[in-house]
């Protein structure tokens, strides 16, 4: 038996309904390097909300542009990619883990619209050929870039609290990944993901099915340990 709602937004209107409808209730809790972060269903709304209108009044961005993310995990990756979704960006989140990722990373060959890049090392030739180029530390409670802009460059953080909490644009068809389907063991269960999603992966899935049928979102698991776990009410056969 699944759950009756829709199994993926079909416009970014639809995730934020339902975020809407979470209120007040945790729709994420992020446990980064810089601590634990809990944003209600109004909150993240609200930021994905003003980062999309930012997108299309600030940098009009148009669907189909190219927004890449070159940030390393983190809740506020996750909404620069809930708000290219929204808006029908192509959302591209590069790999920033130190194991595996380039630190040099160079600008994509196939991108056919503007190239807008978000990055908090504003140095690379990533950078240097994004049209539009957003500079943020993936901190929770940044409020403005540490590190010096390159001319014509967009301060993020300082800049998205200035955007409307109304969205301003129609929401077009969602250019982001399918939600993952609810099943009965589902309703009313946390969702605990090993990344921020903003890849388009699995977790992106999994989070969007989460907040679709109104349940919570935790992770990344790696930092969830046992203590953790008791402290949050996350149930004993929860995978991790």
């Amino acid at each position: 038996m699944t759950d009756s709602r829709s199994p993926a937004p079909r416009t970014g209107r639809e995730l934020l309904d339902a975020l809407a409808e979470l209120g007040p209730r945790p729709a994420l809790t992020w446990f980064g390097a810089d601590g634990r972060t809990e944003l209600s269903g109004r909150v993240l709304g609200n930021w994905v909300i003003k980062a999309a209108n930012h997108l299309a009044d600030e940098i009009a961005l148009s669907r189909g542009d190219a927004l890449v993310l070159d940030l390393p995990p983190h809740w506020k990756r996750l909404v620069l990619a809930l708000a290219g979704w929204t808006t029908g960006a192509e959302v591209r989140g590069l790999d920033r883990d130190p194991a595996t990722a380039s630190t040099a990373p160079v600008p994509p060959v196939d991108v056919d619209g503007m190239l807008i890049v978000a990055t908090d090392r504003p140095g690379t030739e990533l950078a240097d050929a994004a049209e539009e180029l957003l500079v943020l530390d993936a901190v929770s409670l940044a409020l403005r870039a540490s590190m010096p802009l390159p001319p014509l460059a967009h301060d993020w953080a300082q800049e998205v609290r200035g955007a409307g909490d109304v969205l301003a644009l129609a929401p077009g068809p969602w250019s982001g990944p399918v939600a993952a389907p609810a099943t009965a063991d589902d309703e009313g269960a946390e969702v605990l993901i090993g990344s921020d999603g903003a890849d388009g992966s699995s977790d992106a899935s999994a989070m969007l099915g989460a907040w679709l049928r109104g349940a919570r979102v935790l992770g990344p698991v790696a930092a969830i340990d046992d203590a953790t776990r008791a402290a949050e009410g996350i149930g004993p056969d929860r995978p991790a």
